[in-house]
């Protein structure tokens, strides 16, 4: 069955293991994990067609966007990492409840973007590169 993406919570922690993650406040959207793999080409110059093996996946990227509140604990630890360029753990918690649908990950903070316009909101686009695998849990 669908999931409606409202209630999603994003948490975030500026190491990989062991530490409590703080959710990161005010998100409006997000997009990714963008997992990707590049096939590998394998063709001898006898074969009639090409022949390939899947390299490794990627985790690719994950953007969060943002109402940019610069006192917001999650927000502040997400740019503390960004500044001291550090591998954290993202957690997207897929639904409200304590053993709801959960997607899992390393990465950096690659990118923090702020934006604001006349009669517009500050808004914000934060950048997480992920850094090897990605779990799924329920």
């Amino acid at each position: 069955m669908a999931k409606e993406s409202q209630g999603i919570i994003f948490y975030w922690t500026n190491a990989t293991t062991g530490t409590t993650a703080v959710a990161v406040g005010e998100i409006v959207g997000f997009s990714g994990p963008s997992i990707s793999a590049n096939p590998i080409d394998i063709t001898s110059l006898t074969a009639t067609a090409k022949v390939k093996l899947m390299g490794v996946y990627d985790g690719g990227q994950v953007t969060l966007n943002v109402n940019m509140v610069v006192t917001d604990a999650g927000q502040t630890l997400v740019r503390t990492a960004l500044f001291a360029r550090t591998e954290g753990a993202g957690i997207i918690k897929l639904d409200a409840s304590a053993t709801g649908q959960k997607c899992a990950f390393n990465g950096f903070i690659s990118g923090l973007n702020m934006t604001g316009s006349v009669d517009n909101k500050i808004a914000g686009d934060i950048t997480i590169s992920i850094s090897g695998g990605i779990t799924y849990t329920t």
